[in-house]
């Protein structure tokens, strides 16, 4: 087992806050990935509260009302139940002249009237740090806490009476070099994440883990607003259970081209090769062909479709060594005028479980409409449905999703 490098990078992350204080008294220019400056200045959008100079606190809220027909994605005897949902957050910011400080909570709270055991409460609370080092280097930071869940039905671990709970605490630190009008960036990224589920032991134990990662990237710019790159990435995944056959570590080498608002498009197309290479003898281990692609296309202003296409891999959760997984789709958002806006995607995923026998294909589609009651209230409602198909007969579902929703903002 690989020790844990989280107190590595709390270590790194305490050094390079105070880099960041020193580096108070430089000249505020922005490192490669952008710090935002100045405060928000769309009055069409959420204002915040200010609390004192520099810094502003932007609370949320959503509530929403539906009907879920397939609860635990099942192939039959499906459970149908009405669901109640509240989505807390906030967004705290403190801006000075060369470095933002943020603090942003989201939650979700359901309930199932007809499956009241699947009621949940996920959340996630996350601390950011931006600054500027110099004229030329860029440094941010992120610390996150995650309090998650599994659906029933949504794994391939042992169904229990309730769904699977998890925390998840970790973050990563990244380093840019290269300013804005250089022709050459270049950008190094630590992350360690701690992944620890907290009931269904019998089953879940399992599928704790320690997740590290290093990350390497060069940009090159050969046109006004496009660049190519070359990103190397390795990624440890280490399992807590002495019995798990799963540690591996995972390497991503790809290339590509990113462009921004070229021809009324943007995007990133990055292809390569990926490699999953067991600790044991006894997994065999994988490399082929990977790709990581979005494009934005923005034919109007008020009309904007998007397209990505990932081939990637996914952790197995009980069939399977692993599950290599690829994803395309394509979404559009309208806004037909000022206040009314409708959201339609469609979106396949193909999972081939490697050693598992298996082979599911998950089609999505989805539409959603909003409409601005005013600047700050805005109401929707949304239809979902997913139709998986597979090779195993017990692993085939439908599920239909209807939502009414109500959000709201400062």
């Amino acid at each position: 087992m690989r020790k844990n490098r989280l107190p590595l990078l709390i270590g790194v992350t305490l050094v390079s806050v105070t880099f960041g204080a020193i580096a108070q008294t430089m000249t505020p220019i922005k490192p490669a990935y952008e710090i935002p400056t100045g405060a928000p200045k769309n009055e069409d959008g959420p204002r915040g509260m200010y609390l004192t100079d520099g810094v502003a606190i932007y609370p949320s809220i959503g509530l929403s009302v539906g009907r879920d027909d397939n609860l635990f994605l099942s192939s039959r005897n499906k459970t149908s139940s009405t669901v109640y949902s509240l989505a807390p957050g906030f967004k705290l910011q403190a801006r000075r002249q060369d470095s933002v400080f943020t603090l942003d909570y989201s939650g979700l709270a359901s309930q199932y009237q007809q499956s009241r055991a699947d009621d949940f409460y996920d959340f996630r609370l996350g601390g950011t740090g931006e600054f500027v080092m110099s004229s030329r280097a860029g440094l941010r930071l992120l610390v996150e806490h995650i309090e998650g869940h599994d659906a029933r039905g949504s794994t391939d671990r042992s169904t229990a009476d309730t769904p699977d709970k998890y925390r998840n605490f970790g973050g990563n630190v990244l380093f840019a070099y290269g300013g804005n009008e250089a022709r050459g960036r270049f950008e190094l990224e630590v992350g360690d994440y701690r992944k620890t589920y907290l009931n269904n032991r019998a089953s879940t134990f399992l599928s704790d883990r320690n997740t590290y990662s290093f990350a390497g990237r060069f940009f090159g710019r050969f046109a006004t607003r496009t660049w190519f790159l070359v990103e190397a990435r390795s990624t440890d995944l280490n399992y807590v259970s002495p019995i798990s056959l799963a540690d591996s570590r995972e390497k991503r080498y790809l290339a590509g081209v990113t462009w921004d608002a070229t021809a009324a498009t943007s995007g990133t197309i990055k292809v390569g090769r990926i490699r999953k290479d067991f600790d044991s003898s006894r997994v065999a281990d994988f490399s082929g062909t990977g790709w990581d692609a979005s494009v934005q296309w923005t034919p109007l202003a008020y009309s904007r479709v998007g397209f990505f296409a990932v081939k990637d891999f996914n952790e197995s959760t009980g069939v399977g060594d692993f599950i290599l997984t690829k994803r395309y789709g394509v979404n559009w958002a309208h806004d037909w005028n000022s206040r009314l806006t409708t959201i339609a995607n469609l979106n396949r995923r193909k999972d081939d479980f490697i050693n598992g026998s298996r082979n599911d294909t998950t089609d999505n589609i989805g539409f959603k409409l909003n409409y601005k009651l005013h600047r700050w209230l805005i109401l929707g409602g949304e239809y979902t449905n997913a139709d998986r198909t597979s090779n195993n007969s017990i692993y085939r579902y439908k599920k239909n999703i209807y939502m009414f929703t109500l959000g709201a903002t400062l």
